[in-house]
Order: structure tokens, then C-alpha cells, then sequence
């Protein structure tokens, strides 16, 4: 299949939008079906603005930041997964739309398996990108593990949130937390880590504690299925955060349908931004996987 221009890809359209739950920051790109890209970690709607895009060439594609995180108001309760998959369904009715497509990476791997349990009779399709699909599946050792889980349990006090938010405003020690993420957490990004840290507000940093602590938490059987909905799973078999082998079988033995796109890349999130070029070399399958 050719590769088609950049000009030839809808605009991003930069929107706020009102739901029972929160008010959203979202980017919104082409017409047609909904599809709803859940979030990863710590993600603004200009880190997905390439692939919003890509996707709006078929449908009308839509990136919303996490409540609390970027222009997102915060829940009226603590922030969770279950509260994130009825918001999803929340977009859906905003957007007018019965039926819609999930598209996860990551942690919105596990966002996506949570609101196609929340609403499987809504979900048309869904494509699962390097999903986390249950704590067993990461590859960290139990000495990091058990650091990250400290590290959690340290912050749950409000005091000590606070202490941390000092720490993330001061350039030489944000650089330890930056590089603790990375080393011990396995954490990978493109955007510019001590920037994006140094950027974090009370509300943001309680978000982010809340995805660490699904993922050292969650097993595989809390995001089970069976789901009778096309699926699209696309991740490295070299990915160093996740465990292919295992998220592969998960994700085969909870679809009825699926459909595979295997890469050889050394990395779990990209090192830069990927571009339209780039999502029309690789990632042509999210336009197309359900047609065969």
C-alpha cells in the first residue's frame, strides 16, 4: 500500500469537552466512525497529535488526557482505571456515538481491556499496542520491583507528595528521579522526561502514582475476557518493559479474532516522536486489520 502525504492527513482540532465525570483535553482528527485512543502514562495530546491524525484518515479520532493530568479537570474521587473505562464510554456518548474503536499502548493496553469489560457491547474493534496486560508480565527483577513498591507506599502520605513535588521543581534532583524512572522503572518516552516532570502538579503526580501502583498491582486475571471483538496486537518481541511471550498469549487466549503485527524494534516506547511517515510505514494495520 502507498504512502500517502502528510497534507493528506486530517488536522488536529484542539477541543474541551464537558462529560458527568470531568472536563477533557482532547485533540480530535477526521470523520466518520469514533475511535478513542486511551492514554499511556503522563501523555498530552501533543505527543499523540501524529497517530490522531493517521487514524482520522478512517475514523474520527480522538486523544484525551487523563483526568488530573495536563488540561484534564481531576475525578471528584481518586483516580483509578474502572473510573478511566467509564469515562471512555462518557467520550463515546459526547461524540454521539453507539459504537466505537479503542486504540491502546501500554498502560492504555490496560485502560482498553478495562473498558471493553465495562462496555463490550459498544466496543467495534479494539488494537492493543505493547499492552500491559497484568503485572507478571513485567520484566523487572524482584529487587526493582520491590524498590517501585516502596517507592509507592513511601508517597501514599500527603506530606510526602509534597516533599516530592519540592524535589521535581529542583533541576538537580528531578535528574535523580529521571533517571530512577528509567533504571528501575524501565520507563521509556519520548517527550523530554526531567521537562515533563518538572512540568508535574499535585493532581498530575497523584495520577501518576495511582497507573504505578495498577501496574505493580494488577495480574492478568482482573483484565480478563473473553472478548468477542476484532483485535489488532502489534509489539516487539524484543520490547525490554513487557514480556512478549506472555502478553502475546494473553492477548490470544481473551480474542476470539486477532490480528498480529510483530516488530524487531529494541525499545518499548519510541526514543523520538514518531511522525506520519513514520505511522504509515509501520502501523498501516491500524487502518486496515478488521477488512480482511
Amino acid at each position: 500500500m502507498s504512502t500517502l502525504p502528510a497534507a493528506d492527513a486530517p488536522p488536529l482540532e484542539a477541543l474541551s469537552v464537558a462529560l458527568p465525570s470531568t472536563t477533557l483535553r482532547v485533540g480530535a482528527a477526521g470523520a466518520g466512525e469514533l475511535a478513542i485512543i486511551v492514554p499511556a502514562t503522563i501523555s498530552l495530546v501533543e505527543d499523540w497529535e501524529p497517530m490522531t491524525r493517521f487514524l482520522g484518515r478512517r475514523f474520527r479520532a480522538v486523544f484525551f488526557e487523563l483526568p488530573g493530568h495536563g488540561g484534564s479537570s481531576t475525578y471528584a474521587e481518586p483516580f483509578s482505571s474502572r473510573l478511566v473505562a467509564q469515562t471512555v464510554v462518557e467520550i463515546a456518548d459526547a461524540f454521539q456515538a453507539e459504537t466505537f474503536t479503542l486504540v491502546g499502548f501500554s498502560f492504555g493496553g490496560l485502560l482498553a481491556l478495562r473498558t471493553l469489560q465495562a462496555a463490550k457491547a459498544r466496543v467495534k474493534r479494539v488494537a492493543l499496542l505493547s499492552p500491559f496486560v497484568g503485572n507478571a508480565a513485567l520484566k523487572r527483577s524482584v529487587a526493582e520491583t520491590a524498590m517501585l513498591r516502596a517507592t509507592v507506599a513511601a508517597l501514599e502520605p500527603e506530606f510526602a507528595r509534597r516533599g516530592m513535588l519540592a524535589v521535581l521543581r529542583n533541576p538537580a534532583t528531578v535528574a535523580v528521579v529521571d533517571w530512577y524512572m528509567r533504571t528501575v522503572g524501565g520507563f521509556e518516552t519520548s517527550a523530554d522526561l526531567s521537562a515533563r516532570l518538572r512540568g508535574f502538579s499535585a493532581s498530575t503526580l497523584d495520577v501518576f502514582l495511582a497507573q504505578v501502583r495498577e501496574v505493580l498491582t494488577t495480574p492478568s486475571e482482573e483484565l480478563a475476557g473473553p472478548f468477542d471483538v476484532p483485535c489488532l496486537f502489534g509489539m516487539s518481541r524484543h520490547d525490554p518493559l513487557l514480556d512478549f511471550d506472555s502478553t502475546q498469549r494473553f492477548v490470544r487466549e481473551q480474542f476470539s479474532w486477532v490480528s498480529e503485527v510483530v516488530w524487531d524494534w529494541p525499545y518499548h516506547a519510541p526514543p523520538k516522536p514518531l511522525t506520519l511517515a513514520d505511522y504509515d510505514r509501520d502501523h498501516r494495520a491500524l487502518l486496515d486489520f478488521d477488512r480482511a
